[in-house]
């Protein structure tokens, strides 16, 4: 799920597609329904997940931004673990779910992988690669030796060693894929409007660069 043909990054467009989304999503929780995160509703449950995996984009961009990447996949694994949470909570089917969740319930942070297999494959995506995806991003957050020879090439970049900055080249690529993949499936997740989710009351069209960015990205699957 982190295909695209756009090997640029413009981060000023994304801030702009995070701040239509907080926008939104705060409009949202002005509702009835939420009365600003004080009701204990599905609905809030799933605001509540999106507008932190709006905030996690912020740092995942200064990251990006400041070749500080020994922090990157570290923070990219909590933004996927709130996306994936906050995507089975949206599921008409998790209402119990989202009600265990707000109470603090044990064991309740983690989404179930399958259930988010079973919609994507429902939805015609060929193969999803949720623990797959969520294996490479758990090797640079832990304290593995390829953890810790990338800190040494990043400590080589801060220094000016001669051919330190050629190492990362290939990661810088694909932080930029990443990134772009992360905006598109929040945008997607707000915006879906399929049976099996509760509805959310967000106009896209009023979020015109995020809908714009959701227009042009290139994605594998049909909506996923």
């Amino acid at each position: 799920m982190e295909k695209t043909a756009d090997t640029k990054l413009d981060p000023a467009r994304v801030r702009i597609c995070l701040d239509e989304i907080d926008a939104e999503l705060f409009k949202v929780a002005d509702s009835d329904e939420c009365q600003r995160f004080h009701k204990n509703t599905q609905l809030t449950a799933v605001v509540l997940l999106l507008l932190r995996a709006s905030s996690l984009m912020r740092p995942l961009l200064g990251l990006f931004e400041s070749l500080e990447f020994d922090a990157f996949d570290a923070v990219l694994r909590a933004w996927e673990e709130d996306w994936r949470l906050a995507h089975e909570l949206r599921l008409n089917a998790s209402a119990d779910t989202a009600a265990a969740w707000l109470r603090g319930d044990n064991d309740t942070w983690s989404a179930k992988i399958p259930v988010l297999v079973a919609f994507a494959k429902g939805r015609g995506h060929p193969g999803p690669t949720f623990g797959r995806d969520y294996g490479l991003l758990s090797e640079l957050a832990h304290p593995t030796r390829t953890a810790a020879e990338n800190s040494v090439t990043l400590g080589g970049i801060r220094k000016g060693i001669d051919g330190a900055r050629a190492e990362i080249a290939a990661a810088e690529k694909n932080n930029v894929d990443r990134i772009r993949n992360s905006l598109y499936r929040l945008i997607w997740l707000i915006g879906d409007q399929d049976a099996q989710f509760i509805k959310l009351p967000v106009d896209i069209k009023k979020m015109p660069a995020s809908e714009k960015f959701l227009a042009e990205y290139d994605q594998i699957g049909p909506g996923t």
